[in-house]
């Protein structure tokens, strides 16, 4: 069965040089898939509780099936598995996220999901098309998953925005800030655990293995990987925040509008 699974995977494995950084693919598919991304929050953002928690739902269920083509796809087509593609990175907690959402109970809870979604995933999204290195891939389903990806967080954090989903306070974005800490152990757990046996493994980029970010490729080299993790998680944590800044002032901003209305 694996043989056969192999087989159709290699189908799919067709080769292409990485688009270019801000090339002509890169730029065109950021421009029309934002967009796009964009105007389709927009147009959902005043859907039922229930209705969103059915979308939030099914892009984690297809989320969840784009990682396991991808996890599949590597051992077919190159021969072995890519641990450093293990699925913990900033930018796949977001398919955890949406999975258990539906799942969850407590309001409060379910606030700080939105929220971590409104912010780190939007962070960690925009940031791929911003720096879309890692992006770029030498086999074509690999490349459009990874642009697909990310344009899904960007429509996951704006729809949240958009709708006002998220806290409506300072305070409640440090629940999601807890909520990265918290993972952020996790992934420098698993770091840790596969250290020895593979060592390119680097999950949330905090080490002990180098950083492969351009700024934070310079921080390890002059200071030690220790600083940059710590520098690093307080730069995400800080650009979050910021984020939660702004969709709190166009929160207010429209309902200001409402009253005057």
């Amino acid at each position: 069965m694996w043989e056969t699974l192999c087989k159709l995977l290699r189908l799919t494995g067709a080769p292409m040089t990485p688009p270019e950084p801000y090339g002509a693919f890169h730029i065109t598919f950021a421009a029309v898939g934002i967009t796009s991304v964009l105007l389709l929050a927009f147009l959902l953002r005043r859907v039922s509780e229930r209705t969103r928690t059915r979308i939030v739902f099914a892009i984690g269920v297809v989320l969840a099936l784009g990682e396991t083509y991808k996890q599949l796809f590597y051992p077919a087509v190159e021969g072995e598995w890519r641990a450093d593609l293990f699925p913990f990175q900033l930018c796949s907690v977001p398919m955890y996220v949406c999975l258990a959402l539906p799942f969850c109970k407590n309001e409060r809870l379910r606030t700080t999901l939105y929220t971590f979604l409104s912010t780190y995933a939007l962070l960690g999204g925009a940031a791929s098309y911003i720096s879309p290195g890692t992006m770029c891939r030498p086999y074509v389903a690999m490349t459009l998953h990874s642009f697909l990806w990310h344009l899904t967080l960007i429509f996951l954090g704006v729809w949240t925005g958009m709708s006002h989903r998220q806290s409506r306070t300072v305070r409640g974005f440090f629940d999601s800030a807890a909520l990265y800490l918290l993972l952020c152990a996790v992934a420098f757990s698993v770091n840790i655990a596969f250290h020895a046996s593979h060592p390119e493994v680097n999950m949330f980029y905090l080490g002990p293995t180098p950083s492969t970010l351009p700024v934070c490729r310079s921080i390890t080299a002059a200071f030690g990987w220790g600083v940059n993790s710590v520098l690093y998680m307080l730069a995400v944590t800080t650009a979050s925040l910021l984020i939660h800044a702004a969709w709190l002032a166009l929160c207010r901003a429209a309902q200001k509008d409402k009253k005057e209305e």
